[in-house]
């Protein structure tokens, strides 16, 4: 019985220190307020946006996988602030065409910055290449 009370005395000793400095350090920290916080966060809004957009369209019953697996191909290979500058450079050379309000036109322009193109639109006037046939043995 004895023992109780001297572990709790010794973890509110151990405690007090980290209490006490997390205290101290809560005043210390200032919000950034100023206008170049402001403009900095803007790139960071744009990519939370296009991140949301992309992981709905992942979560989307009617985006086929194709297009699916180019997103994620696309995230996988380029950082979120490259995709982010793509995103913006693609919008400000279409200004009229693609708007941040509107989650398909964003996804649209999402996809042709990730490279993917449906397998009609790669050859519209020809015929698709049949696939070379292997005379390599199959399975065992």
């Amino acid at each position: 019985m004895r023992i109780l009370p001297m572990i709790a005395m010794g973890a509110a000793l151990v405690a007090t220190p980290a209490l006490a400095a997390t205290k101290a350090a809560k005043p210390a920290a200032k919000p950034a307020t100023t206008a170049a916080a402001t403009q900095a966060s803007a790139p960071v809004q744009d990519a939370m946006l296009y991140l949301k957009v992309l992981i709905s369209a992942l979560q989307s019953d009617k985006i086929e996988q194709p297009v699916k697996g180019a997103l994620v191909g696309c995230l996988y290979n380029n950082s979120l602030g490259k995709i982010t500058e793509s995103m913006d450079k693609l919008i400000a050379d279409n200004p009229g065409k693609v708007s941040r309000d509107n989650p398909t036109q964003l996804l649209s322009a999402l996809v042709a910055v990730c490279g993917y193109q449906p397998e009609g639109a790669a050859g519209a006037g020809t015929a698709p290449t049949p696939a070379p046939k292997t005379t390599a043995p199959q399975g065992r």
